[in-house]
């Protein structure tokens, strides 16, 4: 929209995101649909509606492609500074504000009923999240972003057995497959977002093995 349009990218990722986030934060889930779910919906949606506005309009393709896939070898140094200076604040706020917003999470119910405002909380969280992505998307496309997001928690949850164990356990795959992605596909000259997303594929589907193997 905003390479059709002619308006700033950056502005229009970062208020896109908020808005999604709150409204995911806001709105109710049928009972037998996880709230996760909206997520996904609302990718399918976003990457769907890309296609058709650039079907249409015929806009600068290389740009938006890099939007999409990711442009991580081309990173500038002041980008990468400020994608340094976000993780540490998202460290920050979580080594802080950690127990309460897994509570909220996980079990909201005793979060309301201990006097927490559960909405609240989870509109902050989602706003966290979506402004971090926002501003990452430059550097790592919409592909990789959204697979970072699901793929390294979803392995971690395979093989773990704590809630700690799960956190470490999928940041480690996450930098992890970001690092062997980056080298592979210096290596072998392929797209490192993509690369980067079968990495995190195949080791969704080797825990899936080992948690079998455990059964």
């Amino acid at each position: 929209m905003a390479v059709t349009l002619g308006w700033s990218y950056e502005v229009t990722i970062v208020g896109t995101a908020v808005a999604g986030a709150v409204a995911l934060a806001l709105s109710a889930t049928p009972r037998r649909v996880p709230a996760e779910s909206l997520v996904g919906w609302g990718y399918a949606v976003s990457a769907g509606a890309t296609v058709l506005l650039l079907a249409r309009s015929a806009p600068d393709t290389i740009q938006v492609m890099g939007l999409v896939f990711g442009t991580v070898l081309a990173v500038r140094p002041s980008e990468a500074w400020t994608l340094a200076g976000l993780a540490l604040f998202v460290i920050a706020v979580h080594l802080v504000l950690g127990k309460r917003l897994t509570l909220v999470v996980f079990d909201s119910d005793t979060a309301r009923a201990a006097g927490v405002r559960t909405t609240g909380w989870t509109v902050f969280l989602y706003m966290l999240v979506g402004v971090v992505t926002a501003v990452g998307l430059r550097a790592t496309g919409t592909l990789l972003a959204f697979s970072l997001l699901t793929l390294p928690a979803m392995a971690a949850l395979l093989v773990t057995r704590s809630l700690l164990a799960t956190f470490v356990l999928s940041a480690v795959i996450a930098v992890s497959a970001v690092l062997v992605g980056l080298t592979l596909s210096f290596q072998w000259d392929l797209p490192t977002g993509p690369l980067t997303v079968v990495l995190l594929a195949a080791i969704v589907a080797l825990a899936q093995l080992v948690e079998r193997l455990r059964r």
